[in-house]
């Protein structure tokens, strides 16, 4: 003891400095328990808990208002690098957050299962490539006319007044519904939307057309 206070005398700081090593040593021992490590209080936790990147955020909330963007859409929409948006979407696509379904040669993008092939599922239609042609992305110019015109109020009486509505041949109106219909997005008994294709005329779709 006598020589510990001489030297706290002579060498304070050299002092302070053991106390304070072993005090810190004392702590890290105080947080290991059976060899593993514990928090001395709290929960330990990472910067990335609970957190979803921003980017994330924009590409879903995209998709759920334009459902069926392909890529190059989806780059344009959210003004993204093509290397970040690319790594970006692996990261949705793996996590299931987001749903790449083939429609007329195209990679379309979903937010989740989409909901129009959840609806066609239901019907009976189990193969999703099947499910996903009956969704409106990949029509051409006409067949854009035919479904944005179907969902409008109030709906023409026939062809020929949707034909004189579009300012388009009859012929061609013909050949555009005939193609709607097989696909399934126009009504087969009658001129109308599909019934999975209703909410286009409430607003609550807003499917971005495409060539």
């Amino acid at each position: 003891m006598a020589l510990l206070q001489q030297w706290h005398r002579q060498r304070p700081w050299l002092i302070g400095g053991l106390i304070g090593l072993a005090t810190g040593i004392g702590g890290i021992a105080s947080t290991w328990v059976g060899g593993a490590a514990v928090a001395t209080s709290g929960s330990v936790s990472t910067a990335h808990e609970g957190f979803q990147h921003p980017l994330h955020r924009r590409i879903i909330a995209t998709l759920e208002r334009k459902p069926g963007l392909p890529y190059r859409s989806l780059q344009r929409e959210l003004s993204a690098a093509n290397g970040t948006l690319r790594h970006h979407l692996d990261i949705l696509i793996s996590e299931g957050t987001l749903t790449v379904v083939s429609v007329n040669g195209r990679s379309c993008h979903y937010a989740g299962a989409p909901a129009q092939i959840e609806v066609l599922r239901g019907t009976g239609i189990v193969d999703e490539e099947t499910a996903a042609q009956m969704i409106p992305t990949g029509l051409s110019t006409v067949q854009k006319q035919v479904v944005a015109r179907l969902a409008q109020i109030p709906m023409p009486a026939s062809q020929a007044e949707m034909s004189r509505d579009l300012g388009r041949s009859r012929a061609s109106v013909h050949s555009a519904v005939t193609v709607l219909r097989r696909r399934g997005i126009v009504d087969a008994n009658k001129l109308d939307l599909a019934p999975h294709l209703i909410g286009l005329r409430e607003g609550t779709i807003d499917y971005d057309w495409l060539e």
